[in-house]
């Protein structure tokens, strides 16, 4: 239901500081809980781009995924 995205800093100190980046996985949930009915609404919404972004980040990790056909083990811990 949530993804945590770690920092990625090249120095690892200020990685330990900064916090991750929180998501909901299904973006129909967020607009839902942001009370969007309606894509205008969204487009004004000045959570737009982080509906965006999320998107964007489970479609790139499900491409990224290997399929059931013997190609490996599932990446389960992204």
């Amino acid at each position: 239901m949530v993804r945590a995205l770690p920092p990625w800093l090249e120095n690892l100190g200020k990685r330990l500081v900064k916090s991750p980046k929180v998501f909901l996985r299904d973006s129909g949930v967020l607009h839902f809980l942001l009370g969007l009915e309606e894509l205008r609404d969204l487009a004004m919404h000045p959570r737009y781009g982080a509906s965006w972004e999320g998107f964007c980040l489970e479609q790139t990790l499900a491409s990224a995924r290997p399929t059931s056909i013997g190609l490996g083990v599932a990446l389960n811990s992204i």
